[in-house]
């Protein structure tokens, strides 16, 4: 436990290429949060740790691991996800928790990417944490125009809140956050605001990049149709993929230019390929072999999907991989998305039961 409390509440941001560490240079690092806040400060989100700070603690113990067997090694396990679900001092409580439940004979596997839990000071849980969050980020243009008359500036509020619900992911020890940027469907908008859309969002890139790099976030861009995308853009694209490409945190997906048909008939024709060439039988084809062709193959399938303004409807996004999601459906406008909304349907996700069919 001693190992717990001496450990540092900072985490170095991930290495990145030279062109992308320039642009950081002159920037400070995250403060270490304390282990024992201000009473009065204290709350169940702001005794969150950024989920990267685990890897610290990993580090840390990593020995003892090692030379500890059965339930001490569990323990151990349990509190390092702990630390990136709540932090400091609160790993210590878990730890003991983890302890009795081996004393009952209770214990359970503690892998990487298992659901976590928010926990308040009490060490009580309030909330049970997804592995994998997806988002329809709808409202931006309707947001826009009715605070601004403008709905670009409704666009680049999203922008903003995109970098910040990153943040309270990464604090709340999210490991997947998939968002849906931009449509096959949206390039039918008028040509001055699609290209207004990409201005912006080439203005947003190097934004996102300084965010992620500071919380250990890798960054991949998931395109069905790649083709009506500028060379600037495709450019930003690589630039911070492999900017991101060392981080080991929570894994961002953008969904840009993406519609969900588009993205199976793709897989299907990669499938009906490998057929041809001899490569793969008929009857191999499976759900696996098709998931694993899908841009989202390297991952799991979403627990949660949260679309803002209103709207009940998946929009061409993540068609088979939802099968079996909880749905989320919040009357804001995704600029108007406040940490307490997430906290809300996180509390919502815990209360439901997922039984896959059984």
């Amino acid at each position: 436990p001693q190992i717990f409390l001496r450990m540092s509440a900072q985490a170095a941001p991930c290495s990145s290429p030279p062109s992308m560490s320039r642009r950081r240079q002159g920037s400070t690092a995250h403060a270490a949060v304390p282990d024992d806040p201000t009473p009065g400060r204290r709350n169940s989100w702001s005794a969150l740790v950024c989920r990267h700070r685990a890897n610290v603690a990993k580090s840390a113990v990593s020995g003892l691991v090692v030379r500890c067997a059965g339930g001490l090694a569990y323990s151990v396990q349990a509190a390092l996800r702990a630390v990136g679900a709540a932090g400091g001092g609160w790993a210590l409580l878990a730890a003991l928790r983890a302890a009795r439940e081996v004393a009952r004979g209770e214990s359970q596997q503690a892998s990487v990417g298992e659901k976590s839990a928010l926990v308040n000071e009490s060490g009580a849980e309030v909330a049970l944490v997804p592995q994998h969050v997806a988002v329809i980020m709808d409202g931006n243009r309707r947001f826009g125009r009715r605070m601004h008359g403008d709905t670009l500036r409704g666009h680049r509020a999203g922008g903003q809140k995109l970098r910040d619900f990153l943040e309270w992911c990464v604090e709340a020890g999210v490991g997947y956050l998939t968002v849906f940027a931009f449509s096959t469907e949206n390039w039918k908008r008028d040509k001055s605001e699609v290209d207004a859309m990409m201005h912006l969002f080439l203005s947003e890139v190097p934004k996102l990049a300084e965010r992620t790099a500071r919380l250990n976030v890798r960054v991949k861009f998931l395109c069905s149709d790649g083709a009506p995308l500028s060379p600037g853009v495709r450019n930003a694209i690589e630039e911070l993929e492999a900017a991101s490409a060392a981080c080991t945190g929570l894994v961002l997906s953008v969904c840009l230019s993406y519609g969900s048909r588009g993205e199976i008939t793709r897989a299907c024709r990669e499938l009906a390929t490998e057929v041809a060439a001899g490569r793969l039988q008929p009857e191999e084809i499976n759900e696996s072999a098709i998931s694993q062709r899908l841009l989202t193959g390297d991952g799991p399938d979403p627990d949660v999907l949260i679309r803002t303004s209103g709207e009940r409807r998946l929009s061409n996004f993540l068609m088979y991989q939802l099968a079996y999601t909880e749905l989320f459906f919040l009357d804001k406008h995704w600029p108007e998305i406040s940490r307490e909304d997430l906290h809300d349907v996180f509390k919502q996700y815990g209360w439901r039961q997922r039984r896959f069919g059984r």
